[in-house]
């Protein structure tokens, strides 16, 4: 993804260029620690940042970054007490990159909002929100509470549980192994969700992109896979399938396909469209699921 990329391209600068840099005075870096954080607000021009679990309770900060001309960069450090703030003020006209890279312990809250920076936090438990424009954010291995909005870059979540609220515009929204209670939605992006497992009743919706959800384990509560002209999927994975399943589409425009026979269907007028709405209970009336599309194609796989 972008933000490994990036990384990469700035890690590969810092290795094998720096000497020339130094000489030139345009890398530069600075690291510091802060006693009795608990909360972090980082804001970014373009800079990406990495989180990582520490062994202790201080926060260390390092920045390091690689702009010309050499004073048209300058990082902010703004110590409140409880909360930190981070911030990168630009002058004029420049080009270069930065990485922030922060250890913290368990529990710190981080917030993060960047234009084109991306963000990834590794093996860490607490609050985690971000805003970017076009960055990736990347989590794994983490547990909390998850609230991450983007415009055009992607959202990626690897072996993480809690409450995931997830958005984005075009970028795409990619879960892995996660377990929790789920609101996800993106516009003309996609979602594809493997080997999830629900705690709570959650949704995936999106509007011209396919939403794909994979279960881990048989859904006990109430899910909702939707999709306006994509494909709205629901695979239980060779997991037991039981209540209460409903399906949409257009009458004409759009498909529906399940492994059961149906119990009845219904056909209806929907802002001036025709719809048809058709359902089965196998076992029991519990969980409601629901499959949703308008000129797609929802599907449930055994």
């Amino acid at each position: 993804m972008e933000f490994y990329r990036r990384i990469g391209i700035l890690l590969l600068i810092v290795v094998l260029v720096a000497p020339s840099l130094i000489l030139a005075g345009r890398r530069q870096e600075e690291t510091r620690t802060f006693d009795g954080v608990e909360a972090i607000r980082i804001n970014t021009v373009s800079g990406d940042c990495l989180v990582q679990k520490g062994s202790g309770s201080e926060v260390t900060v390092e920045v390091v970054w690689s702009y010309s001309p050499r004073d048209s960069f300058e990082p902010r450090f703004t110590d409140r007490g409880r909360v930190l703030k981070l911030s990168e003020d630009m002058y004029g006209s420049n080009s270069g990159s930065s990485l922030w890279t922060l250890t913290v312990p368990d529990g710190v809250e981080i917030r993060f909002n960047s234009a084109s920076g991306g963000i990834r936090i590794s093996e860490l438990e607490g609050e985690f929100s971000a805003e970017t424009a076009s960055g990736d954010i990347e989590i794994d291995r983490c547990r909390g509470e998850f609230d991450f909005n983007s415009a055009s870059g992607d959202v990626e979540m690897i072996d993480c549980s809690g409450d995931f609220e997830l958005n984005t515009a075009s970028g795409d929204i990619e879960l892995r192994a996660c377990q929790g209670e789920f609101e996800i939605s993106t516009a003309s992006g996609e979602i594809d969700a493997d080997g999830v497992i629900l705690d709570e009743a959650s949704d995936f919706s999106t509007a011209s992109g396919r939403a794909i959800v994979t279960l881990g384990a048989s859904s006990e509560h109430d899910l909702r896979v939707s999709t306006a002209s994509g494909r709205a999927t629901l695979d239980y994975n060779g997991n037991p399938i039981k209540g209460y399943f409903e399906f949409t589409a257009k009458y004409r425009d759009g498909r529906i396909d399940a492994p059961f026979d149906f119990d009845d269907e219904e056909r209806y007028r929907r802002w001036g469209d025709r719809y048809v709405r058709r359902w089965f209970t196998r076992e029991t009336d519990t969980p409601e699921i629901f499959i949703e599309t308008a000129s797609g194609h929802a599907v449930l796989r055994e």
